[in-house]
């Protein structure tokens, strides 16, 4: 079964399942596919959603290329920009008032868009307080609300939240309201990091037929490593574990070229690649979009290819290759693939004010 760029049904699953930690389930994401093309109507639809508080860093990155992935499996991308959920959970600055917050999230979330625009994601994009203050919708919170016990919506919480206990009463919409996002965006396929997966699975895939809703599809990819190792993951609120997509080219090669690296962890392959963050980096960024890595070792002076995960990951336990020969490779990489963003900004600067705002440093080419 071929789709309209000529790609076997059986690679456009390839495309959905890739860099992934899991589909639930896999046949469904089939059905879907395979039911728009017997069908001739519209293309299934699958959508990330993000709250806007906080720098576009290389860990947002993972769910940008699986949006891309799966638009060329046949799904249409869907971005939501959770501009309620900022509001409700406090994003901003404690002295600001209303308004005031109101004004800086309507420009982060103008920063994101245009970030993940210049990243070549052509996708539609949907802020929350365009529906989510709609009678049915509200509607649904409040039935929604008579179906789910408290601990429930904690639960769900427990891998987002650093208190899931859920004190404050308003929090329990925060779940609520991502599970009811789905039916409400019209979407197949709800996507996210593994600490999504509680409000995926608890809630959207087992709560929502009980309202008469169908069951989504889930997706769920990695989160990326810390550059700093220490088995946590990149941070806004943590600027040393990351770097935002619109730092300069030497901010990015330098943030890699110090990242954290556990050659012990080179025995084990591929769980290994997760104790790495710049193999987690090539791995997901380089590899994962069929690119290849170019490495310049300085000992040398010569330029090996690598086309796969695998031959890197053998010359460097080999001692084939330096670990800092191939930091320095990714560093270039991802430098040349985040251009475009730095072009972005450069043209329009002030899509960086309420970044800037939050007390983050603007990078030295729109000082």
């Amino acid at each position: 079964m071929i789709y309209r760029e000529g790609i076997l049904l059986e690679d456009r699953i390839d495309l959905v399942n890739r860099n992934t930690d899991e589909v639930v389930k896999l046949e469904e994401v089939r059905n879907q596919l395979e039911n728009a093309e017997a069908s001739g109507e519209k293309d299934p639809r699958a959508y990330v959603g993000y709250e806007t508080s906080g720098p576009v860093h290389l860990g947002h990155m993972t769910s940008v290329q699986k949006l891309l992935d799966v638009q060329k499996a046949g799904y249409e991308p869907v971005v939501l920009w959770a501009d309620r959920h900022t509001e409700l959970n406090n994003k901003g600055k404690n002295e600001w008032n209303d308004e005031e917050t109101r004004e800086w999230i309507d420009g982060m979330t103008e920063y994101w868009q245009a970030t993940f625009e210049s990243l070549g994601l052509d996708a539609e994009f949907v802020k929350g307080t365009d529906f989510q203050k709609d009678p049915d919708y509200l509607n649904d919170v409040i039935e929604f609300g008579n179906k789910v016990k408290m601990n429930r919506a904690s639960d769900s919480m427990g891998d987002i939240a650093d208190d899931a206990s859920l004190t404050v009463a308003q929090n329990a919409l925060y779940p609520l309201m991502q599970a009811l996002d789905v039916p409400h965006l019209d979407v197949d396929l709800a996507m996210g990091g593994t600490d999504q997966r509680g409000i995926h699975m608890k809630l959207a895939r087992d709560k929502l037929p009980e309202i008469g809703y169908s069951k989504p599809a889930v997706l769920h990819y990695p989160l990326l490593t810390s550059l700093k190792g220490e088995g946590t993951k990149m941070s806004s609120s943590k600027p040393e574990t990351m770097f935002p997509l619109h730092a300069t080219e030497e901010t990015i090669k330098d943030r890699i070229s110090g990242a954290y690296f556990d050659t012990e962890a080179l025995d084990e392959y591929p769980e290994g690649i997760d104790e790495n963050p710049v193999m987690q980096i090539a791995d997901r960024f380089i590899f994962g979009a069929d690119r290849d890595l170019h490495v310049l070792t300085e000992e040398y002076d010569v330029d090996e290819q690598y086309s796969s995960m695998e031959e890197l990951y053998g010359d460097i336990r080999e001692d084939e290759l330096h670990p800092q020969d191939a930091k320095n490779a990714v560093g270039e990489e991802i430098a040349g693939k985040l251009e475009p963003v730095r072009e972005r900004f450069k043209d329009e600067p002030r899509l960086l004010e309420p970044v800037s705002e939050m007390g983050y440093d603007l990078p030295e080419y729109v000082e």
